[in-house]
């Protein structure tokens, strides 16, 4: 239990401007205070992401849940060609895998920040027509579309992967 003393000083430790403890009692005369410090703003975890981030249309429970089913299944020319798209390891780009674009159609590979679509097409892709309706849809919705055949991705990967380097450069840098 603390006592009283008498004559005691206060219990409270003067500060320093520096806010290092006792200014060392200078009896030098009054020493200058600095002003308010303006706190040093830290972004919450993923907020500074968050800016970043550019947002389509929120997908509703049955895409998602549609889109998962399709990443669980994918092909090797689609395994291949992620694991050069994925961690922004091309050009820094983010690259999402089946993204629900224009109603119920999913993009193979999607780059939201440079609207550009990636397709990988194998044997099931032979009805032209909807391949036709589907890229009109998706172009409608802002995007461009790059289609390659699995074989080009499984055997000439580093062409494959300059195409889409050269379609990003070539893109507009605003809309015009």
């Amino acid at each position: 239990m603390l006592s009283a003393r008498i004559g005691a000083g206060p219990l409270t430790l003067t500060l320093s401007p520096e806010g290092r403890g006792d200014a060392g009692g200078s009896a030098s005369g009054p020493t200058e205070t600095p002003g308010p410090a303006e706190p040093i703003a830290s972004p919450l975890r993923g907020e500074a992401d968050a800016k970043r981030r550019v947002r389509g249309r929120k997908a509703q429970p049955a895409q998602v849940s549609r889109a998962r089913a399709l990443r669980s299944v994918k092909t090797d020319a689609e395994n291949r060609l992620w694991y050069h798209l994925r961690d922004r390891r091309l050009d820094g780009l983010k690259f999402v895998r089946q993204l629900p674009v224009a109603g119920y159609y999913y993009a193979d590979f999607a780059c939201r920040e440079a609207m550009l679509i990636i397709e990988a097409d194998g044997g099931q892709h032979s009805d032209s027509a909807y391949d036709l309706r589907r890229d009109a849809a998706i172009r409608a919705a802002g995007y461009s579309v790059l289609r390659f055949w699995n074989t080009d991705i499984l055997q000439n990967t580093a062409f494959v992967l300059e195409q889409i380097r050269q379609a990003n450069q070539s893109q507009p840098a605003s809309d015009e």
